[in-house]
């Protein structure tokens, strides 16, 4: 079981990350662009590209497709029912899939540069390393 300290340190150790609330929720935002929330009901919502969210929904049974204005944007899940390594690798993606492009490109080169496992992940022709792929083993 994770909680709402896990969270909040997972994605305040990503750069340019800023805490606040939206909704009633506590929210972390990228410059602006919001890419995680807690619900107050404890499920931690996550923007994540379509392919992020269906194996999202694989690993975790318990989660479900966020969906804003009939668009799918991401996955739900109670933080109950998730442990704290895949949360910081959804946070991970989350962050990757929300942060401007040069912002996400300089966070995925220094990683690479101090021998990450992000230099051994397949190229992308959309830019830097997103989701899992991005994420330590």
């Amino acid at each position: 079981m994770t909680t709402v300290t896990q969270l909040r340190k997972a994605a305040l150790a990503l750069p340019e990350t800023e805490e606040g609330t939206h909704l009633g929720m506590v929210a972390f935002a990228v410059r602006g662009r919001a890419f995680a929330s807690v619900t107050k009901d404890g499920r931690v919502q996550l923007h994540l590209s379509r392919e992020e969210t269906d194996a999202a929904l694989a690993a975790h049974p318990a989660g479900e497709r966020l969906v804003r204005r009939g668009t799918p944007i991401g996955f739900r899940v109670p933080l109950a029912d998730i442990d704290g390594k895949d949360l910081n690798a959804l946070v991970r993606a989350a962050w990757f899939s929300r942060a401007p492009k040069r912002l996400a490109a300089a966070l995925a080169a220094a990683e690479a540069g101090a021998g990450s496992p992000v230099a051994t992940c397949p190229p992308e022709s959309a830019g830097p390393p997103r989701g899992p792929c991005a994420v330590p083993a």
